[in-house]
Formats: structure tokens, sequence, C-alpha cells
């Protein structure tokens, strides 16, 4: 009977943090998809829900929940419920991992945004969310994952991007293989560079955001060395010009791990979703 109810008790820890913390589980929660059981922790803003909720998505590399305890505990204490999850084959989830390249990319991208797909379809099971507002929100590498699954799941109330890339996995690749590594070569002359590549692409998320009705919002800044952030502005233009409900916010001085002061854009632009 004690095993029973320390085991009951690390459940509940693992659903709920119930002051804003994202604190570690002693024994994690599960979700399935895809022959896989994601490990998950759910964060819960303070006061009584429903809350409004978001699932956090995961950047490049084995990506375990408690990595993303700096995205949540800024939407907690936006008032938001925040789904964290171990990525397919990191921490404690199951699954195969892929470090992704452009010949992978377009069967293992729309693999990881299925699980991100179960893990909203999983919290709108719970109780303390409301189902009818639920984003999504990631850095990096989930720019390219998050809309496939925003635009598989049809109804989701926002994404917000941090540092998301809107070129191809192969001129994302190109561009920091020419700054990424070696601080002496000028982010303007790697921009200039940008109409030289002709390797191969791999995903390509414009086809995929052109089908997406969901408002969404990316924070860019101007020094990023990851990615080509003037032709991710020219494709969010085009985008935007043909009626998708998209923003973004540029930031001068800021690299591919942004700042603090992007913070406040982010609560005033979800404000409305609350």
């Amino acid at each position: 009977m004690k095993s029973r109810l320390v085991a009951t008790v690390a459940l509940l820890l693992a659903i709920r943090c119930g002051s804003g913390a994202a604190a570690p589980s002693p024994m994690p929660a599960f979700f399935e998809h895809n022959g896989a059981r994601l490990a998950f922790t759910l964060d819960l803003p303070a006061g009584k829900g429903p809350f409004p909720a978001i699932v956090a998505g995961h950047g490049s590399g084995k990506v375990t929940r408690e990595q993303l305890t700096w995205l949540s505990s800024r939407f907690v204490g936006m008032g938001f419920a925040v789904l964290r999850f171990d990525k397919r084959g990191a921490g404690e989830s199951t699954g195969t991992f892929v470090f992704v390249g452009t010949r992978d990319s377009p069967e293992v991208f729309p693999q990881l945004a299925g699980d991100v797909v179960a893990a909203v379809r999983f919290l709108r099971t719970r109780p303390e969310v409301d189902p009818g507002r639920i984003g999504l929100a990631g850095n990096s590498q989930a720019g390219w994952i998050l809309p496939i699954a925003a635009r598989d799941l049809g109804d989701v109330a926002f994404m917000v991007l941090l540092v998301g890339p809107v070129c191809s996995v192969g001129q994302e690749m190109f561009y920091s293989g020419i700054v990424e590594h070696d601080a002496s070569k000028a982010i303007a002359e790697a921009n200039a560079q940008m109409p030289e590549f002709r390797g191969p692409h791999g995903f390509d998320p414009v086809p995929t955001l052109a089908t997406v009705n969901t408002p969404t919002l990316w924070l860019l800044g101007m020094e990023d060395r990851s990615i080509p952030v003037p032709l991710t502005i020219a494709n969010l233009e085009h985008l935007r010009s043909g009626g998708r409900p998209f923003e973004w916010r540029t930031y001068d001085g800021l690299g591919h791990n942004l700042g603090p002061q992007i913070w406040p854009d982010i609560e005033r632009w979800v404000a409305r979703f609350k």
C-alpha cells in the first residue's frame, strides 16, 4: 500500500507543478504516439483552471523536457499551462532519435510533428486545460516542426516561434556553414551569398506555411549565425501577402539565443489568446 501511495504522489507531481515552477519529476507520466512512449510534465500557473495552454516544441538535438523549463516558466508566468515532453528517443521517451539533415528531414519532421499533434490531443483531455485555447511554442528547429503540426491539427489557437527558420534545411545549412563557426565572417556577406545556394533543399516549410491559418509570431535576431534572417523575412512577407496571419519582430544586436527583451513583445501578443 505504501509503495502504491508513493507512485500515485509521484505521478501527480509529474502532472501538476502548481507553483508554476518546472520541477523535475521522479516518476514521469507518459502519452503515446506512433510506437513511442513520450515522457511529459504539465506545468500549471497559479489560480483555478481551466487554463489556456501551450505545447512546447523542441529545438535540434536530444532535447528533454527539463531543457524546456526556460520556455515553460515564461509562459506559466503569463498564465498558460505548458506541456513539455522529452523528444522522441531522448530522456525518458522511447522511440528513435535522428540527427536531421537534408535527406531525411522530409520524413523525420512530419514524424516529430505527429508527436506534437498527439501532445495537443492528449492535453485536450486534461480537466486543467481549456481545449479551445491551446497554442504551440518553440525555438529553432521547432520552426520547421510546429507548422506541420498546426497544419495537421487545423485548429491550433496560435504559434510563437523563436528564431524559427522560414527557409529550407539545405539553405539553413549553407548559411550556417559560412558563419556559425567562424566569428570573423560577416553576416552580411553570408546573406549576400544565399542566391548562390545550389545544394539539396530537404524540407522546405514554405509550402506548409502557405496552408496554415494559425496566427503566428516569429522572433528573429538580426545577428543570427544559424538561420538566414533576411531570407526568412522575405518568405514571411510573401506568405503574409497571400493572406497568412503571420507577424514577426526583429531585434538588432541579438543572435540565435535572443535575449530577455523579447518576452514583453511575446506577452503582449499572446494576451489575445488567454
